[in-house]
């Protein structure tokens, strides 16, 4: 079970907000405020329905799904709903998507995502054990591979287009390194058809491999429709190396100026956004995205 203080600590946190007036409820870029899944994953697994009660507590109103939990795509909607939250989109890794993706596009459907997202790449090569993931898949990925990518994206997102469904693509550090002297991000934006392919930009990964999240926003933010809220706790920005720390943390704790990138990102398309933390976790998860959640609170629209 989850643990009881937490709980009513976020419980409490939702009843406060409750109180307060309109305007100080109000959400950067006027959308309902998303979590990733991920962030809870582990919570998930031990109580999947308590955890999702808690996140609506906290104020959450929309989640974006990282696999469905070992349930089947019906009960992970009932689930969702149960709890009065919207499954706005959901990941699959391309690895997932280079082969067969029917059934998993199937699957979304069925759940009643808006957004079907590809989480990460797929290289060629397998990924060295030896290394952290992120570095691995940085070190595996060619620009054959980038461009492999691409043409494949466009092939799912012409049938999640036919399903009712927007495809977008979620970026790790990866993609903004230089591969035969071309940006990955770059290449993904020229290789992928607009009508078919959209963005989710992960704010902290831009961060963590030396880019401004803003300037990215603002130079390409008419592909960017989703965001990942995270925050990472180095100040290190060197562009084309990803930092030595990947440390991430609660919204506003970090590094990034994040009244700037939501003033930039109010000229892009944006349809959603969701807060996310990796672990390591110094404190609970629940509290972590309750951390986040009183930050974004202060960035009303």
């Amino acid at each position: 079970m989850l643990d009881r203080r937490t709980f009513l600590g976020a419980t409490g946190a939702a009843i406060a907000t409750a109180l307060l007036p309109a305007g100080a409820r109000a959400m950067p870029l006027g959308l309902p405020p998303g979590l990733q899944l991920w962030a809870v994953k582990d919570d998930l697994a031990k109580d999947f329905a308590g955890t999702l009660k808690s996140v609506k507590a906290i104020g959450y109103d929309r989640v974006e799904a990282a696999g469905w939990v070992g349930l089947s795509p019906a009960d992970f909607r009932k689930g969702v709903a149960a709890a009065g939250l919207d499954c706005f989109s959901c990941h699959y890794s391309m690895r997932d998507l280079m082969d067969k993706f029917e059934t998993k596009l199937a699957a979304a459907r069925e759940v009643g995502v808006k957004y079907f997202v590809a989480s990460s790449p797929a290289s060629a090569k397998p990924l060295d054990p030896k290394r952290p993931w992120i570095q691995a898949v940085a070190e595996a990925m060619t620009l054959g591979d980038w461009r492999r990518n691409a043409a494949r994206m466009n092939e799912v997102g012409a049938r999640a287009k036919a399903l009712g469904m927007r495809f977008g693509y979620h970026n790790h550090p990866a993609e903004f390194l230089a591969y035969d002297g071309k940006i990955a991000f770059h290449e993904l934006l020229e290789h992928t058809d607009p009508a078919l392919v959209a963005f989710e930009l992960d704010l902290g990964w831009a961060a963590a491999a030396g880019h401004d999240p803003t300037h990215v926003l603002k130079e390409h933010g008419a592909r960017i429709e989703l965001l990942h809220v995270k925050d990472i706790a180095t100040k290190e920005r060197k562009a084309g190396k990803i930092a030595d720390d990947l440390a991430t943390v609660p919204v506003g704790k970090g590094s990034i100026d994040w009244p700037s990138v939501f003033a930039a990102a109010k000229a892009a398309p944006i349809k959603g956004w969701f807060v996310e933390q990796e672990p390591p976790w110094v404190q609970p998860p629940l509290t972590a995205i309750t951390e986040s959640m009183a930050y974004l609170r202060t960035l009303a629209a």
